[in-house]
């Protein structure tokens, strides 16, 4: 049982492993920064993005919209004429 153990031991510091590697942990540190950074911005632009709840469907008038109502300072008065 000894002698297994110690030959698997050797095996495996004499393979190197190669996700051990400074390429391979450069590599793996690398792929975590663009899923993290994905999953950030995929967040900031769905905030940004409006809800088509939060807008009132209001439709935009082509041409400005006259009043045609008259208010009560515009009209003149029945008892100052005199």
């Amino acid at each position: 049982m000894k002698s297994i153990a110690l030959l698997l031991s050797v095996t495996m510091a004499l393979s190197g492993c190669c996700s051990f590697s400074k390429e391979s942990r450069q590599q793996r540190t690398y792929s975590k920064y663009i899923r993290k950074s994905s999953v950030a911005r995929a967040k900031q632009q769905s905030r940004l993005r409006p809800s088509k709840a939060e807008m009132p469907a209001q439709p935009i008038p082509s041409e400005p919209v006259e009043s045609t109502e008259t208010s009560p300072q515009s009209m003149p008065s029945e008892g100052s004429g005199e």
